[in-house]
């Protein structure tokens, strides 16, 4: 309503520790601020609220990691920017992520795991990537 009434920019924060259902959060969010750009005739806000959401699971794929805690642990901070036009649609949107754990690429405490993405790549690897890029068998790994 302040955004609409005065001009004013908004922001929530979504914040919990592993496991406290920040990304289930932040689905509900982006649900309920494409309700109310619907009901104002913001067809087009729905398009792009499932393209901010359908990035999800490659942004996992390269942030997430399994951990003591966490099977599926995000190692990253994301910014979601959703913009609205003059009349409360959604009108654009952006993510922006923040790698926290660099050092998890080369390295995992025992009984962790680097990026869901490494694991993908050597499940999708031909025996020839496989070569080429020195890649053991998953089992190898953490």
């Amino acid at each position: 309503k302040r955004m609409m009434e005065f001009c004013e920019n908004q922001s929530v924060l979504i914040s919990g520790e592993s496991g406290a259902g920040k990304t289930e959060t932040t689905k509900m969010v982006l649900g309920y601020l494409t309700y109310v750009s619907d009901s104002l005739g913001g067809e087009f806000g729905r398009q792009i609220a499932k393209k901010l959401l359908d990035c999800g699971p490659l942004l996992e794929a390269l942030g997430n990691a399994k951990t003591l805690r966490n099977d599926n642990s995000s190692r990253f901070g994301k910014f979601l920017r959703v913009g609205f036009d003059t009349n409360g649609c959604i009108c654009g949107g952006s993510v922006d992520t923040y790698l926290l754990e660099k050092s998890r690429v080369v390295k995992q405490a025992l009984g962790e795991r680097s990026y869901h993405i490494f694991y993908q790549l050597i499940a999708g690897a031909t025996a020839e990537q496989k070569r080429l890029f020195r890649l053991r068998s998953i089992e190898e790994y953490h």
